[in-house]
């Protein structure tokens, strides 16, 4: 794998990208603060201002490449988890409880996404990235 700029913010990413592609943690989790053995605490505003607040990705993915993404393929697969996160706040706001996201309709978008993405960066490129979706 080529040497990125921020490999620590990658594989922080990652964990990000399994909470979010796994809506069986997220209800766990995030809703019913049932934290795993090693979670002392966890939830959704972790993983969004991860994304929105602390990296380029919520503005533009393209910008972390060389920093924590790889390619243009993993900058548009990080593209469409931020449209897909981005649909669900424009369409609901953001002051919902996170209970309430993850029943909507658009949230299993944004489960797509992310499971596409981790799929992605997971395999750093070995055998290669999955289109993103139309």
């Amino acid at each position: 794998m080529p040497r990125l700029k921020y490999p620590e913010m990658r594989m922080e990413l990652l964990g990000y990208l399994r909470k979010f592609k796994d809506l069986n943690y997220q209800m766990k989790v995030w809703v019913n603060h049932d934290f795993p053995a090693d979670v002392q605490y966890d939830h959704l505003d972790w993983a969004i201002h991860f994304i929105f607040d602390d990296t380029d990705l919520g503005s533009d993915a393209r910008m972390a490449i060389g920093e924590i993404l790889l390619d243009g393929q993993e900058a548009a697969l990080m593209g469409q988890l931020v449209d897909a996160i981005n649909a669900v706040f424009e369409a609901y706001g953001t002051d919902m409880p996170d209970s309430f996201y993850m029943q909507v309709g658009e949230w299993t978008r944004v489960v797509a996404c992310a499971e596409r993405a981790f799929d992605c960066l997971e395999e750093s490129n070995a055998a290669g990235c999955p289109e993103p979706l139309d």
